[in-house]
């Protein structure tokens, strides 16, 4: 095989020792430019806002990933999200990485094979030239057409199709944090979810 694989219980463990590492109402921190060059490094960019999690955070691990339990949340100040840092109450840091703009659709209707019509609830958010992914959407599809207040047509055909209550992903994926809109108003509410899944399956 060319991929390690470990059980769910190994798994399970890793997501767990998270939990008990970062202890009781860890917080992110939203930060501008790109992050230090490891975790251990101090601090770059300016804080824009600190998102701060339950006593109780974590849900227990289950196939080697938790959800995190409510959200973290915090009021922000203006500036251009470029990076998190993931830390203790108490301000050490345990994790980082690079913030992008992006969010989440689900489908209400699927797409037939070899269609571009793409059907959700709202399409609100939406605007011609946003990157799409997702099972059944082609790679390097964007929107090419905001057709009505549901639905949205790809640049490209799904020759597989899309089934309904997929998850269509908009904007840039490739941060490890995402948000709608990365630029933040000063006094903003922030609220972030998050899963945590361990490597190995």
């Amino acid at each position: 095989m060319a991929t390690e694989q470990w059980s769910d219980t190994i798994r399970n463990g890793w997501i767990a020792f998270i939990e008990s590492t970062l202890g009781t109402t860890p917080k992110i921190e939203l930060r501008t430019g790109a992050g230090p060059a490891n975790v251990a490094a101090s601090d770059t960019g300016t804080l824009l806002c600190t998102c701060t999690a339950a006593s109780d955070w974590l849900a227990a691990p289950s196939g080697g990933s938790a959800a995190v339990i409510g959200t973290f949340s915090g009021t922000a100040t203006g500036g251009v999200v470029g990076h998190y840092r993931l830390k203790t109450s108490g301000g050490t840091a345990h994790s980082q990485g690079l913030v992008t703009q992006a969010f989440v659709l689900t489908t209400t209707a699927s797409t037939a094979i070899n269609s571009n019509l793409v059907t959700v609830a709202s399409t609100a958010a939406l605007s011609v030239g946003q990157a799409l992914s997702g099972n059944g959407v082609p790679t390097g599809a964007t929107i090419a057409e905001v057709t009505s207040g549901t639905t949205f047509k790809m640049s490209v055909i799904s020759t597989a199709g899309i089934a309904n209550g997929a998850s269509v992903y908009v904007g840039d994926t490739s941060g490890k944090l995402w948000l709608p809109n990365t630029t933040l108003t000063t006094s903003q509410v922030v609220t972030l979810t998050r899963t945590f899944t361990a490597p190995g399956a």
